[in-house]
């Protein structure tokens, strides 16, 4: 069964991606998400490639880091090239930037609404190969899925950095693990004007952590804050 490829920013689009990849495949698609189907110890760039030529489509979710980021940029150039089929799905009303707008050119734009009424639109143009029936396990495992990132959106934080220390080859190497950001992303990020956000709605103990594990390689951290939508 071939896959959709949800193409977003962890920045600020990580938990919409979350949850419309769960109502995809509750109704039928497999869908390929970073950091979620990374595999550890296998070059990051060559794997985006792969899933991307191999998908059946891609799903973008336009977003203003999703605008900024020169890995979603990237990611929709290889998608244009293998000639598959993008699907834009506009969150909050932001429109896509003059760089992405080259490739989407005048394809119909789906307003993020929630992640059932999406997944309906998105349909139209990626009709499930073997559709799941009401109650089956994919069904149910959507529903936990929605749940569980309902719930863990009750209370998450975002990390921020003063400085990244000597050791800025294993900060960013650290961020990554932790977001599964591209290459280009992570360093524009924390070679950016300090403070920096490392770290977007994440649940408290993995905010924690990042933390702790950002120290560890030498950068200099600011307290866990609230996130603020």
């Amino acid at each position: 069964m071939t896959h959709l490829f949800i193409s977003h920013s962890t920045r600020d689009g990580g938990p919409i991606a979350q949850q419309l990849s769960a109502a995809l495949e509750a109704a039928g698609h497999r869908c390929w998400i970073a950091p979620r189907d990374v595999k550890p110890g296998v070059p990051y760039p060559g794997q985006i490639v792969t899933a991307i030529e191999s998908s059946a489509g891609l799903v973008l979710l336009v977003t203003p880091a999703a605008n900024e980021s020169p890995d979603v940029l990237q990611e929709i150039q290889l998608a244009s090239t293998a000639r598959k089929t993008i699907a834009p799905v506009i969150v909050s009303g932001c429109a896509p930037g003059p760089d992405l707008r080259y490739y989407l050119g005048v394809r119909h734009q789906i307003p993020w609404s929630d992640a059932r009424g999406t997944t309906t639109e998105l349909l139209r143009s990626f009709p499930p190969s073997s559709p799941a029936p009401a109650g089956n396990p994919l069904a149910r495992q959507f529903a936990e899925t929605l749940a569980r990132v309902s719930q863990e959106q009750g209370e998450v934080f975002d990390v921020f950095m003063l400085m990244p220390g000597e050791h800025k080859i294993n900060v960013i190497k650290t961020v990554r693990e932790y977001t599964g950001w591209g290459l280009a992303e992570t360093k524009q990020t924390v070679e950016g004007f300090p403070p920096v956000r490392v770290g977007l709605a994440m649940p408290k103990a993995r905010a924690e952590q990042m933390i702790r594990d950002l120290k560890s390689v030498g950068a200099t951290m600011m307290p866990l804050a609230a996130h603020k939508t």
